[in-house]
């Protein structure tokens, strides 16, 4: 693993743990094992590696629904595989949830360069509600805000998988895992008949 990745993996541990404030690069460079001077080298500055941790979540993010979207042309099943995604990458990264939220909660301003640069750069947001508009102009779905509906549907997948632990003892579910397994077909099947016509 280069030093940048070794740095990266790191850093998102210690952001994870004490947020933007409270990271220290020293423990940074210890817990990736590289001397200090390697960060400011290939980061500059601990504003500019927090910026790099962020935007590295939206590219794995960014990829995924694009290249998604490049091959799967049925909307049914291109949201199934990006509900399966959704529930999946909380597990490969754990450090997400807690970085974005504490950065959410101080205002967001590095999600808000991040998402139009990385998202923007792809037009996935367009491509997002040509599927959405699509299927209106089909006559597959009722006639809607196709925001509204990427916006819920973005909600759907997400609300679990921020509160599972509370979730969890509120719904009284056991078996976390065999929960979290059918999330993503339930959610589709739930999202899908919201927007068919009734």
């Amino acid at each position: 693993m280069e030093a940048s990745e070794k740095i990266l993996d790191a850093a998102r541990d210690e952001f994870a743990q004490f947020g933007f404030a409270g990271a220290r690069v020293d423990r940074i460079a210890e817990r990736a094992e590289v001397n200090k001077a390697m960060i400011y080298y290939y980061f500059k500055s601990k504003e500019n590696l927090y910026q790099s941790v962020i935007d590295q979540h939206f590219e794995t993010i960014g990829s995924f629904v694009e290249r998604t979207i490049l091959e799967e042309s049925d909307a049914e099943k291109f949201m199934l595989k990006l509900a399966h995604f959704y529930n999946s990458v909380l597990l490969d990264r754990p450090t997400l949830f807690p970085i974005l939220l504490r950065e959410i909660a101080q205002g967001g301003e590095r999600i808000k360069a991040a998402i139009p640069r990385i998202m923007g750069g792809r037009g996935l947001p367009v491509q997002l509600k040509k599927i959405i508009d699509d299927g209106v102009a089909r006559g597959e779905f009722r006639p809607l805000d196709s925001r509204q509906a990427i916006l819920s549907f973005i909600g759907m997948n997400l609300f679990y998988l921020i509160l599972a632990p509370v979730m969890n003892t509120v719904w009284e579910i056991d078996d976390e895992k065999e929960f979290r397994e059918s999330r993503p077909q339930e959610i589709v099947d739930l999202f899908l008949r919201g927007l068919k016509i009734r």
